[in-house]
């Protein structure tokens, strides 16, 4: 994705720079594939009846390369690898099987961590009467990456876990991690980076075995997420969000943790939430807001 900046002389980021319009159609067949590829059994998606929450982003992985296209090689040295770092969505409107949408995308921020630059693409979905249905938040984190002029943009509304919660503990939601997991998932989503899908190439980056998508592991907890705090109901979803943490395997139990954080002046109920994998936290600064 990048290259040595002795390719490239521009280092300035396309902060704000709006893709094309690209169209979408939210395929009624294609969201029970995607349910059954993160093993989420509310019928709803079953019947036809509702959209899984994360499924969209199948439809904005093109168009996220739109923007990550524009980067120039320059901008950002050093780099050794990358990884999905954070993703968050905000929902506006349902998204219903049968819809024609379109999409486009931009830079919203840059960031320097520890880990590296954390580069966030802002995905904006709307339905032909352009009215705003959802928004992605999609954090690529490029490994030891160093922002040659500094950071920029706005950052996505914050989402770290408050300490103070940890006695909040309501409740547990589990589910098993397949081992064909990550093969369903790339089938389903078109997501297919090379780790998830052969061990021999995961154990070129150094990991073990395969590991799964990081949307497939959040699509994996977002099915508690609704069924645990807006009864199975998605259309009650108005965010959610994540950090990645470490990487989760195939042939284990996936443990989704939440704490109750109260009311919002908007009405809306908050929970935060952390994902736990073989006793280790494979995604944390989780939340979740419902109407």
């Amino acid at each position: 994705m990048y290259l040595s900046e002795a390719y490239s002389t521009d280092t300035t980021l396309p902060l704000g720079q709006l893709s094309e319009w690209v169209p979408g159609r939210i395929d009624a067949d294609a969201a029970v594939a995607y349910a059954r590829a993160s093993n989420d059994p509310n019928a709803a998606y079953e019947d036809g009846d509702a959209v899984p929450p994360l499924f969209t982003a199948s439809l904005v992985l093109p168009v996220m390369g739109l923007t990550q296209r524009k980067m120039p090689p320059g901008a950002i040295t050093g780099v050794v690898g990358g990884v999905h770092g954070e993703h968050q969505v905000i929902y506006h409107r349902p998204v219903e099987p049968g819809m024609k949408v379109k999409m486009r995308s931009s830079l919203r921020s840059a960031r320097q961590t520890k880990a590296g630059s954390l580069t966030t693409v802002q995905i904006d979905i709307f339905d032909l009467e352009d009215r705003p249905l959802l928004t992605h938040y999609w954090g690529n984190l490029q490994l030891k990456g160093h922002l040659v002029e500094g950071e920029v943009g706005e950052s996505p509304p914050p989402h770290s876990f408050p300490e103070d919660l940890r006695d909040n503990l309501v409740g547990s939601y589990t589910t098993y991690v397949d081992l064909d997991q990550g093969f369903r998932y790339a089938g389903a989503s078109g997501d297919r980076p090379p780790h998830t899908i052969d061990d021999e190439l995961a154990a070129r980056e150094g990991y073990p075995y395969k590991i799964l998508q990081g949307m497939c592991t959040f699509a994996l907890c977002s099915g508690g997420v609704v069924q645990f705090g807006a009864d199975g109901d998605p259309s009650r979803l108005r965010r959610i969000g994540g950090r990645f943490a470490r990487p989760c395997h195939p042939k284990r139990d996936l443990r989704v943790d939440f704490y109750d954080a109260g009311t919002l002046d908007s009405g809306y109920r908050r929970l935060f939430w952390e994902a736990v994998s073989d006793g280790v936290t494979v995604i944390k600064h989780g939340i979740a807001e419902f109407s």
